[in-house]
């Protein structure tokens, strides 16, 4: 592991785990343990937005950027309790490094917590990331990074209210093969996925590359293409849209057999490409005789910023996902 004490500590979402740090870039990537103390600062380094929880509820919120120590209040009531450290910024600026968690003196740490029998992943652009979502659409966009909380996304409401464990690889203005308004065309959603950290995509001398046997969800979400046929043309070729899909569905079922998907679609502009070409890729799956996937189409206020969905619209979107999720694992109360 990367440092003293990390043995004691569940690391949630793709991690680098290097000589004496571990790094994320991915929103909603965590670390949680147990502990008895009375304080715990945590070594960090990063353009990164947190929430730091005691017993999975928020207790504060803070910011860092360059290498900083954090140390914030615990329980203090001499019992055990689970922390945990949420990254709720976005994928862009760069990375989130932990160098070590200390307690305060005579604190202990408990047992590392379990893994849960239930795995999802999300995979995704801004609307997956919850960009904007404490925002308003009147907002500057200047105050996207304050404005953003992945613990407030539909994608962690969903895997946090399962008790899931999950990831979300997602960015914001990634297409599968076309980015909006054709930025960093080198770097699509089909490229970035293969990396552990997407922030840091083509930085020299950083081992990047994901282990796909780390982690093997029972449920993928699959929401992407908003990029590819929204903001200025010329939008994403449709073949060759469906193609990568069709390779990332393929890839996806090769590295986790028997998972299972759910395809997500919303309305784009000007055009509303999205939800008929997914809808032929599930129509193309299904007459496939495929019976892993099911699909669905969301509809959103998007009074967030920038067009985005708010809180309330992630809250909604959880709502819809949340019986297909639930079915689709096998987690529902029977």
């Amino acid at each position: 592991m990367a440092f003293q004490g990390s043995e004691n500590i569940k690391f949630m979402g793709r991690w680098n785990h290097e000589k004496n740090r571990s790094c994320a870039s991915a929103p909603s990537a965590y670390i949680q343990f147990n502990a008895n103390t009375k304080s715990v600062s945590f070594d960090l380094e990063g353009d990164v937005r947190w929430r730091f929880d005691i017993d999975n509820k928020p207790v504060v919120y803070f910011t860092t950027s360059e290498r900083t120590v954090k140390k914030l209040a615990a329980a203090s009531d001499g019992e055990n309790h689970s922390y945990r450290l949420i990254k709720v910024s976005e994928s862009n600026p760069g990375e989130a490094c932990l160098y070590s968690v200390s307690l305060a003196p005579k604190g202990v740490f408990g047992a590392k917590p379990k893994d849960s029998n239930r795995r999802v992943e999300f995979i995704g652009d801004s609307f997956t990331v919850g960009f904007g979502n404490e925002g308003s659409i009147s907002d500057d966009e200047s105050k996207v990074f304050e404005k953003t909380d992945g613990s407030k996304g539909y994608a962690f409401l969903l895997a946090d209210g399962f008790k899931a464990d999950f990831q979300v690889n997602a960015v914001s203005g990634r297409g599968l093969v076309r980015n909006y308004a054709n930025i960093v065309p080198e770097w699509p959603l089909e490229k970035l996925y293969d990396l552990t950290e997407m922030g840091i995509a083509g930085e020299p001398n950083r081992e990047n590359a994901w282990d796909f046997g780390k982690f093997h969800p029972q449920v993928i979400v699959v929401f992407v293409g908003i990029n590819d046929f929204q903001g200025e043309p010329p939008y994403a070729d449709k073949a060759q849209f469906k193609a990568a899909y069709a390779r990332l569905l393929e890839k996806l079922r090769q590295q986790h057999p028997g998972v299972k998907f759910l395809l997500v679609s919303t309305k784009v502009w000007p055009n509303d490409d999205l939800t008929p070409t997914v809808q032929s890729i599930y129509d193309e799956e299904i007459a496939q005789g495929r019976k892993d996937v099911e699909f669905k189409v969301l509809k959103t206020e998007n009074q967030g910023m920038l067009g985005h969905p708010n809180v309330y619209d992630h809250g909604q979107m959880a709502n819809a996902l949340r019986p297909i999720l639930g079915r689709l694992g096998g987690w529902l109360s029977r």
